[in-house]
């Protein structure tokens, strides 16, 4: 699968946008469908917000399966280029990389995308927001993250 499927354009719309609609984060849910491009749904999990925002902001390209560790295995599937996450953390300007938590134990996995040390995500106690990158390597788990863009 090639990179430059993300339009930054597009991606960064539909993020900006979706700060605005509310919605908060709860574990398992999703909104009715990926392709609604006002989606209905209170809540939203991690990989139901990356799952559609990725969708929209490809213009439709890219479908991710559900579920962060299900995502997961599909981008390395897909080969796209692995990046370590410190570096993604200061990467060009533009690039947009897709970046994991494997569960562990009793601990849920997350996804969330990054570009300039920013992250996209829909996440426990805000729903969606953007939040320093770095927050996420300091959680004492390895960080796996692909480029897109």
């Amino acid at each position: 699968m090639p990179e430059h499927l993300i339009q930054l354009y597009n991606l960064e719309n539909r993020f900006r946008l979706s700060t605005l609609w509310g919605v908060r984060y709860r574990f398992g849910a999703k909104f009715d469908s990926i392709e609604d491009e006002h989606p209905i749904g209170r809540y939203v999990d991690c990989s139901g917000y990356i799952r559609w925002l990725v969708y929209h902001g490809s213009n439709q390209a890219l479908k991710l399966p559900d579920g962060s560790y299900v995502q997961h295995t599909f981008v390395q599937q897909q080969g796209f280029s692995v990046r370590e996450y410190r570096a993604a953390l200061l990467n060009e300007t533009g690039a947009v990389y897709i970046c994991f938590l494997r569960p562990t134990g009793n601990i849920a996995g997350h996804v969330w995308l990054l570009r300039d040390g920013r992250t996209m995500e829909s996440h426990w106690g805000q729903g969606i927001n953007s939040r320093s990158g770095k927050l996420l390597s300091l959680m004492g788990r390895k960080v796996y993250s692909y480029r897109l863009s």
